[in-house]
């Protein structure tokens, strides 16, 4: 995506995160594009910008060129969301035979 403030391409986002030792620091997020108009960064509750209104949520997320929020729109959507990926087995791991 292009960023919204300074136009240079990006494929990630710095966002704000809390570290174990109670410090914080900006990390590399990937964004993923969703239908043209939204971007996803998957982060947890150790983002420093949860639970805050949305303002302080901005300040909180930047572009890694222009270290802006990289959005002009300024609304921030935040979802309590636990992914979980399983796997199938395929039948070369069962020990199947082919043919």
């Amino acid at each position: 995506m292009k960023c919204e403030k300074c136009g240079k391409e990006i494929d990630h986002a710095l966002v704000n995160m809390f570290l174990r030792d109670g410090s914080d620091t900006y990390i590399k997020v990937p964004i993923s594009e969703v239908n043209g108009n939204a971007v996803i960064m998957d982060v947890d509750q150790n983002w420093t910008g949860y639970g805050l209104i949305e303002e302080e949520q901005m300040e909180t997320i930047s572009c890694p060129c222009c270290k802006q929020f990289p959005f002009k729109h300024k609304e921030v959507q935040v979802y309590d969301i636990v992914r979980i990926v399983c796997f199938k087995s395929t039948e070369k791991a069962l020990g199947g035979t082919e043919g």
